[in-house]
């Protein structure tokens, strides 16, 4: 196998990305040169690895999912057959938040509302965007609705929360600080945040598609946390995966390589774990041969 390999991750300093750095630095004692790409993020990342433009990538579970099934983005797509090396777990919600000023305790009051609220949110024509957009339908804060009552929907990150310029966010969240996760923290420092508790309809919702499960933002996790939120515990944990066709020696070599390093994926400014108990829990892709050979030899399946 060439020892000049391409690593599918997202942009730099991303959690995508620095799984790929660290794979980078596992590697290079070995001689193998990898260049950690930036463009593949989003619905880019199966794409690269299963087009053969990587060799390894990392991706989230439910987007790996869409992929793998020919939904949502990937409809069109053709993607080689695609095999996990293993799971990392990592804490995230999906929350929403309004300025206290406002004066709403819902975010069904706010739908209810004729106020033309400033609506922060994923790009809503991304992967990023799916399930948050299911949440501003429940709720009427549709890009359509919010701007029919003089209301903007604008994408995370565009705008000055410094400035005050946003009334209502919705967003993923996640646990540590980078580019990736920034939006939340300088909001809750700059506004004054009330955090919503989200529906038990909405949620049973969300979990009988398989989107995640009811959960909790940790208590004082951000300033305006002042009790555990009722919110969305999204399934975001990230697979490390290549082609099926990937050399079976190498993803062995490569699999214990992680696994006896584990405590780098912790090491990071995104938390995340190689945890021995889920490592293997690979789904929607299956491992593949090279790792499922190394788990079986170390004890875990």
């Amino acid at each position: 196998m060439s020892k000049s390999l391409k690593f599918a991750g997202s942009g730099v300093g991303e959690p995508w990305w620095v799984v790929g750095d660290v794979t980078r630095r596992l590697l290079a004692p070995l001689g193998y040169e990898v260049e950690v790409l930036s463009k593949s993020g989003s619905t880019n990342n199966p794409r690269y690895v299963g087009g053969g433009k990587a060799d390894v990538g990392a991706c989230v579970v439910q987007t790996l999912g869409w992929a793998t099934r020919r939904e949502h983005l990937f409809k069109d797509d053709d993607i080689a057959p695609l095999r996990a090396v293993g799971r990392l777990v990592r804490p995230a919600w999906l929350a929403a938040a309004a300025r206290w000023e406002l004066g709403f305790t819902s975010l069904k009051e706010i739908g209810e509302s004729d106020y033309p609220v400033r609506v922060q949110t994923h790009d809503l024509s991304s992967i990023a965007g799916v399930v948050p957009n299911e949440l501003l339908k429940y709720y009427h804060l549709t890009k359509e609705e919010v701007e029919a009552r003089g209301g903007t929907v604008k994408e995370i990150g565009k705008g000055d929360f410094r400035a005050g310029d946003a009334d209502v966010i919705v967003a993923n969240l996640y646990m540590g600080r980078t580019a990736v996760t920034k939006h939340w923290y300088t909001a809750s420092e700059h506004e004054n945040l009330r955090f919503f508790d989200f529906d038990d309809e909405l949620l049973d919702q969300f979990e009988a598609r398989g989107e995640g499960t009811r959960g909790e933002i940790p208590f004082h996790f951000l300033r305006g946390v002042d009790r555990r939120v009722k919110v969305l515990q999204r399934n975001l944990d990230i697979i490390i995966y290549l082609p099926e066709s990937a050399d079976e020696q190498f993803v062995y070599d490569l699999t214990k390589l992680y696994d006896t390093n584990r405590e780098v994926f912790f090491n990071q400014a995104v938390h995340m774990v190689w945890d021995p108990a889920a490592v293997t829990s690979t789904a929607p892709l299956e491992l593949h041969a090279g790792a499922r050979r190394y788990y079986e030899e170390a004890g875990r399946l």
